[in-house]
């Protein structure tokens, strides 16, 4: 009993103890602000060391603390910030926040009746006829920044399946438009068309494709609406992310290891099969577009080998079919110590051998044991929660027992 005693503390004190990754408690929120002023993103994260400010996915030279300010703030400005935390154990991503650098907001127009589309007729999936409703608008610079613009004077009366804003709930819009207040006149806007409607007093909901459209500026001309559709299927809207099937959407790796990030979707379309891309803090991963549809079900697959600290971000793909989406995203941070596991100084309680392994937080490890250090067998799995997890086993009866761990694959 003694000889193991001896021996896994002697092991054990050939590391340091090890301390856990930071953990960002409050993340960068999207601003919006005029143009020339300065705009002031912020995080708070325990345990951190350090950080380092992205926008659009490339590092901002100097930008290390937990404050980022960008003054005389212009158009080009726009887009996503995000914040790496660290410190000597490992590297965490905030979630992405959005810039938007607005003098006058840009509009976007307002009613199908001069839809020249076929499907421009707003059609229910319950009965199959021309809907009756309200119609709202759901607009944005990008497709995950997409937002509801509200109010009595953003919506339209709907009858059989056409809505143009002349007058609704005592409200006048006679220019039949929306103005965006996160997208500056002449920028990219993303748009789509919410209607809802009531059926035997069940209220329903039906989505417009989304289309990408330059915002306009104070007066007509505005964007044409002529790819808005409706859809005319109870799937709609299509492709969906299923969750429950994909990548665990918070992952923690060490270096050195090869993660898969995959999305599955159902997915049928009348634009044939669906495209997109992978994304990496909201930039573009060049040629990472491997979409692959089977039946009426696809995935989007992205293999990371050999992951090293840079890796450390947030990862989503970007679909595009009979509705454009962004599935969830999945956040990659890197544990770049301890990764394998480390035992902490062993104990003995009764008959039993105790010891603390520290590593990589909400990671598997495979105990195994060895009597020579040569020949390895496998003893119990550990699921390490919170980043410390606590190993139990009898003392071996007869000589000297030695133990190590196994990171588990994700």
């Amino acid at each position: 009993m003694k000889k193991t005693f001896m021996v896994a503390m002697a092991l054990a004190s050939l590391t340091a103890f090890a301390q856990t990754v930071p953990v960002i408690t409050l993340p960068p929120s999207n601003l919006t602000v005029s143009p020339g002023n300065t705009a002031t993103f912020n995080v708070t994260a325990t345990g951190a060391t350090s950080y380092q400010w992205l926008f659009n996915g490339t590092n901002i030279a100097g930008a290390t603390s937990a404050t980022l300010q960008v003054a005389n703030a212009q158009s080009t400005n726009s887009g996503y910030y995000n914040v790496i935390a660290k410190n000597a154990t490992g590297w965490v991503p905030s979630q992405m926040a959005w810039l938007a650098v607005v003098g006058s907001s840009g509009i976007v127009p307002f009613s199908n009746v001069a839809n020249t589309n076929t499907w421009g007729q707003a059609i229910s999936q319950v009965t199959y006829q021309p809907i009756n409703g309200s119609a709202q608008v759901m607009a944005g610079p990008a497709l995950d920044q997409m937002q509801l613009i509200v109010g009595n004077a953003n919506k339209a009366k709907v009858t059989n399946g056409w809505f143009n804003p002349t007058i609704f709930d005592g409200f006048s819009t006679t220019n039949k438009i929306v103005s965006v207040p996160n997208v500056a006149a002449g920028q990219t806007v993303y748009y789509a068309v919410y209607i809802a409607y009531t059926n035997d007093s069940i209220t329903y909901t039906q989505q417009s494709t989304v289309i990408s459209l330059t915002a306009g500026g104070n007066s007509f001309p505005v964007p044409s609406l002529a790819a808005l559709r409706f859809p005319y299927w109870i799937e709609w809207p299509d492709p969906i992310c299923v969750l429950f099937y994909s990548t665990a959407r918070n992952l923690l790796g060490v270096p050195g290891e090869t993660v898969t990030l995959t999305n599955f979707y159902w997915a049928y379309t009348d634009f044939g099969i669906p495209y997109g891309q992978w994304r990496k803090n909201g930039n573009l991963i060049p040629g990472a577009t491997n979409y692959v549809q089977l039946g009426f079900s696809g995935s989007a697959s992205l293999v990371i080998t050999n992951i090293q600290p840079n890796d450390a971000g947030i990862y989503d793909f970007v679909l595009y079919g009979n509705n454009w989406m962004i599935a969830p995203i999945i956040t990659l941070s890197i544990q770049t110590t301890n990764g394998q596991g480390v035992f902490q100084k062993p104990k003995f309680a009764g008959t039993n051998f105790i010891c603390d392994l520290v590593g990589a937080t909400g990671r598997n490890y495979q105990v195994q044991w060895s009597t020579n250090l040569t020949g390895w067998n496998n003893l119990t799995t550990l699921t390490n929660l919170t980043g410390t997890v606590t190993f139990t086993n009898p003392s071996a009866s007869t000589g000297s027992q030695f133990y190590r761990t196994v990171l588990l694959p994700f």
